[in-house]
């Protein structure tokens, strides 16, 4: 691959965060025969975090694949020396976008202004997402002065209910299944040559910290196998789950009888 091939956006959504998530797997010791059969998950204590982050980058990264070809999109694009990233950065008509994902399986979301509560817990959405959209457009209009301003965005993956009840000033908050639409409903504010030339500039891997040794297509295989397994282990508990109940209930309904013996015995 040479320096002129579109290294940075043929990087694949989530590869900062599973090559983080594959060095941490390495240090998990291999589960034994009995682990196996009971579904422990293979995942390590300090990365299931991870995991869930890489499956919202992944899910928000194929619905940005159904954009039309006039939007650009680039994945997972590494900034600072603390292992931080965008994980999704979209050019395209409406305008220059830092998006955000993460994951909210079956619970309820709601924004108020600032305020993001997932459940009872406030989550910083809006700090992060903001912080995000001003450094890359701060980073922009260093380079190039006709830059257009990058805006906030917060996209929910697999959320129960995204209630807005005040959306926030200065940041989008959407579920990833909305995003396209929303997307290509926005006013063009952007020509082609302009969408163009911030693409270039963004496309230089020198403003971006180091690149992956692997490359994309083997490391979206190693987290396919590790995501397989981690399937395979939830299924394997959701089965010992009834046999587990019905244990329960036999140990239970044995001491309900044993107990009026020993009550007599003492």
């Amino acid at each position: 691959m040479t320096i002129d091939a579109p290294i940075m956006r043929q990087r694949c959504p989530a590869q900062s965060i599973i090559e983080v998530l594959l060095l941490e797997q390495r240090l998990v010791a291999p589960r034994n025969p009995l682990e196996r059969l009971i579904g422990r998950s293979p995942l390590g204590a300090d990365a299931v975090r991870c995991f869930d982050a890489a499956r919202a980058e992944i899910a928000v990264g194929l619905a940005l694949a159904e954009l039309p070809r006039e939007w650009i999109v680039f994945h997972s694009l590494p900034v600072g020396d603390s292992g931080a990233d965008v994980d999704h950065l979209v050019i395209g008509p409406g305008g220059v976008f830092a998006l955000h994902s993460d994951r909210q399986a079956r619970k309820a979301v709601q924004v108020a202004g600032r305020s993001v509560l997932v459940g009872a817990r406030k989550i910083p959405y809006i700090r992060e997402a903001e912080y995000e959209a001003v450094c890359l457009t701060t980073l922009f209009a260093q380079r190039m002065p006709r830059a257009a301003s990058v805006h906030g965005v917060v996209v929910l993956v697999d959320t129960k209910s995204v209630t807005v009840k005040a959306p926030p000033s200065r940041v989008k908050i959407i579920e990833a299944a909305n995003l396209c639409v929303w997307l290509q409903g926005l006013p063009p504010v952007l020509a082609p040559l302009d969408r163009l030339e911030i693409a270039g500039f963004v496309e230089n891997p020198v403003l971006w910290q180091a690149l992956a040794a692997l490359e994309p297509a083997e490391i979206l295989q190693r987290f396919g196998v590790l995501e397989a397994e981690v399937a395979r282990a939830r299924r394997t508990r959701r089965l010992w789950l009834p046999l587990g109940m019905v244990l329960t209930s036999v140990a239970a309904l044995e001491l309900l009888l044993t107990l009026p013996r020993l009550v007599s015995v003492l």
